[in-house]
């Protein structure tokens, strides 16, 4: 039905890695809910993706459920999911920061991505304090029982760490990205340049559950 991309923490890459995806497999881009500004709903317009419009999107650039009780308002989850079941399919969803951001008083992101029932990217950039968002964030989805389809790393910049990453989750790894902080270029381009063998790769083996590396 589709592919989730999360991340490990909020500004590590995941809108780049879900751009170049719905560019290279040509699926539609859906980020169900959008905070703050520049929306990355149309920045993925504005490159030329399939964009479909999210359910929710609000001012605050924070976590959707303080977002939305900064605008006097509240998301129904069982309304979130039926418009989800309405979408075209294949589809690449784009979550908001980690995979614990809370959507609701009692729903997070995690919970989304079990409900809509999409393998997951899980995009990871190394800064300090990313090994430990790394562990935690796979051990979440080992435990929620979600198909995983690998990791993308996302830097390449020289920093020491990421030997780490490249040797420790060598068996997940699904290819590695440059960040960008600013302008992007093409996502066509740095799907095929960057990911498209080992997504066609994971893509074609069966679905499964997490496991952990090394453990």
């Amino acid at each position: 039905m589709g592919i989730s991309v999360t991340g490990i923490h909020t500004e590590v890459g995941k809108s780049v890695v879900a751009a170049a995806l719905a560019a290279g497999l040509g699926w539609p881009y859906w980020k169900p809910i959008q905070t703050g500004s520049p929306k990355d709903s149309d920045t993925a317009q504005a490159l030329g993706l399939s964009v479909l419009p999210p359910a929710h999107s609000f001012d605050f650039p924070g976590a959707p459920l303080i977002a939305a009780a900064l605008q006097n308002t509240t998301i129904d989850w069982n309304t979130l999911i039926s418009q989800w079941h309405t979408l075209p399919k294949p589809i690449i969803v784009e979550g908001a920061g980690g995979l614990f951001v809370p959507i609701t008083q009692n729903r997070f992101f995690i919970d989304l991505f079990k409900a809509l029932e999409c393998p997951i990217v899980l995009v990871v950039r190394p800064y300090l304090g990313a090994m430990n968002h790394t562990w935690l964030s796979l051990r979440a989805i080992r435990d929620y029982n979600l198909d995983f389809l690998g990791m993308v790393l996302c830097g390449s910049v020289g920093d020491p760490s990421e030997t780490y990453f490249r040797e420790t989750f060598a068996e997940i790894l699904l290819g590695e990205i440059p960040f960008y902080s600013e302008a992007l270029p093409d996502p066509r381009i740095l799907y095929e340049r960057h990911l498209a063998k080992g997504i066609q790769q994971a893509m074609t083996a069966p679905a499964r559950p997490l496991a952990m590396p090394g453990l």
